[in-house]
């Protein structure tokens, strides 16, 4: 059965991938490449190039390796996906490239196993003011401090019907919502954990002829994304075998937020919401 997720050609983030192929028959050269190009399709992710690193040696600053810290600078950059985190090498160079990946800023992303969460640091987000106003009669100020009020957007949410394109138009609601309120740090991950869940809301959370509700909601330090449906049914993360290249959603909604859970919802249904930083303080 086809994921529900709309097939039409999307901008999605750049990614990369990596493969270390030491005497590796075609065959399975050809199932891990389409493995990484699969995942990007299911995920939403415009994979420009794979470096496949051949050396028996396994040193850490292979030619592969080097040319795909050269691309990570290039701008809309987002990651490298991996079939494991094996394909980075031995234990030793794997813990050092991955070092290296994370101080490029770049996402590493598994199709075998857990994607590594972000360490890196998220443009600095500044809350919105509104103007100074001019203070009530008889007020009192302290001495050289002025009057200024912080605003945080107020949440917003909408409804979506079950139909696979809703999740395009959920996808199109979250990325609009957060940049009329200038947060734009967290858009792919958020943008990316849209998709999963909203494709998890209508493959399993929805009755029929019932659509699910997304809500946005943001403060000085996050930004909290919920998908509401009306089944009750809680998700668990999966653990699917080696090569297949679906059941990894709530893998990614792990990897990318701050955090996610599940609560339930009245009258019935549940609500699956993650949340991701945005303040100051690194991820």
């Amino acid at each position: 059965m086809e994921p529900l997720t709309e097939h039409r050609g999307v901008n999605g983030p750049v990614v990369y991938g990596f493969l270390r192929l030491v005497n590796v028959p075609a065959a399975r050269e050809i199932a891990l490449s389409a493995s990484l190009a699969e995942y990007c399709r299911q995920h939403e992710l415009l994979l420009s190039g794979v470096f496949t690193d051949r050396t028996a040696t396994g040193g850490l600053a292979s030619a592969a390796f080097t040319g795909l810290l050269d691309v990570l600078v290039l701008p809309d950059g987002y990651g490298v996906v991996l079939p494991a985190l094996s394909h980075l090498g031995p234990k030793a160079i794997a813990a050092e490239r991955e070092r290296q990946l994370e101080a490029a800023g770049a996402r590493l992303l598994l199709v075998r196993g857990t994607p590594r969460p972000c360490t890196g640091r998220p443009p600095a987000f500044q809350p919105a003011r509104r103007p100074v106003q001019a203070p009530e009669p008889g007020a009192r100020s302290r001495p050289g401090r002025r009057d200024v009020r912080l605003t945080m957007p107020d949440p917003t949410q909408q409804f979506f019907a079950e139909t696979p394109a809703s999740v395009g138009a959920a996808r199109h609601f979250a990325l609009t919502t957060l940049s009329s309120w200038g947060l734009s740090a967290r858009a792919e991950d958020i943008r990316l954990c849209v998709s999963e869940l909203a494709s998890n809301a209508l493959a399993h959370g929805t009755d029929s002829g019932r659509g699910f509700l997304v809500k946005i909601e943001a403060d000085d330090d996050f930004v909290r994304l919920e998908v509401h449906d009306s089944r009750g049914h809680r998700p668990a993360v999966r653990h699917p075998a080696d090569m297949e290249t679906s059941g990894r959603g709530l893998l990614l909604v792990e990897a990318l937020s701050d955090g996610w859970g599940v609560e339930d919802r009245r009258p019935f249904g549940k609500i699956v919401w993650s949340r991701f930083k945005v303040g100051r303080t690194p991820c």
